[in-house]
This record gives structure tokens, C-alpha cells and sequence, in this order.
């Protein structure tokens, strides 16, 4: 891959997502382990249950990070052209932080955790064709 690095400077918010999210990756052992997520996964739709079907266009999933001495991890992934309403499936609104929402302008896209305030409602209304994702301390 040849990248054109003239263009940094006209794109800075591009390459800031990037770095923070690529900081955020090397951060969370949990997406990175040696094996599958098995147990340490549980797979949620806009409510409690997946919409596996073909015609399905979001997923949400927690990714519990006790195992990796990491945090939980919780996402949302609407590839729907409207918004959807996502019902969180775990824990407490004081205990999620937002981190990421890529409908969001930079800098409010991608937060460093300690940056990140906690929810105030365990419904969170994800836009079209966005991806979520949100942090709390594992147990």
C-alpha cells in the first residue's frame, strides 16, 4: 500500500480517529487474544436477543474482559440507513463510558476512557450506519 502522506495535513481528523482508535486496540487485550471469544461473549441485538435473519442490519455484543484483565467492552453496530434504538443489555448506566461513536464530529468521536463521561440512560440511540462502543471497568 502506497499512502499519500500530503494529505495528513488536510485530513488531520482522519488521522486522529485513526491513531486514537489504533491506541485504543493495542489497549484492550481482550481484542487481541489467542483464542476465540467463547464465554466471554454475549451477542444482543437492538434488545435482548440477536436479529440473525437476512434481512438483519444491526448487532450489538458485550465482550467481558475479566479473563484478560481487561474491561468489558460493549458494542453497537447499526448498519441500518436510520437510526436505531439500542436497549443495553448489562449493568448500570453510572458503569458504561462512551468511548466511540463514529457518527459523532471529531474529537467527540473517538475519547480517551478517562474523557468519556457515563451514561445517562441504558438506551442509547445509535445513527445510521454507525458503530458504538462503550467501557466499564470489568468485575
Amino acid at each position: 500500500g502506497w499512502i499519500n502522506w500530503s494529505r495528513l495535513h488536510d485530513n488531520p481528523d482522519v488521522f486522529r480517529f485513526f491513531k486514537l482508535m489504533i491506541a485504543f486496540r493495542k489497549a484492550h487485550a481482550s481484542l487481541a487474544r489467542s483464542r476465540f471469544w467463547r464465554e466471554d461473549v454475549r451477542w444482543y441485538g437492538v434488545g435482548r436477543e440477536p436479529d440473525l435473519s437476512f434481512n438483519s442490519h444491526s448487532l450489538a455484543f458485550a465482550l467481558h474482559g475479566a479473563s484478560q484483565e481487561d474491561n468489558d467492552l460493549y458494542v453497537m453496530i447499526n448498519a441500518y440507513w436510520e437510526e436505531l434504538t439500542f436497549q443495553i443489555q448489562e449493568g448500570t448506566t453510572s458503569a458504561w463510558r462512551r468511548v466511540i461513536d463514529t457518527s459523532r464530529d471529531s474529537p467527540f468521536d473517538c475519547l480517551e476512557a478517562g474523557d468519556a463521561s457515563p451514561l445517562q440512560s441504558l438506551q442509547y440511540l445509535v445513527p445510521a450506519r454507525a458503530v458504538v462502543v462503550l467501557v466499564r471497568d470489568s468485575a
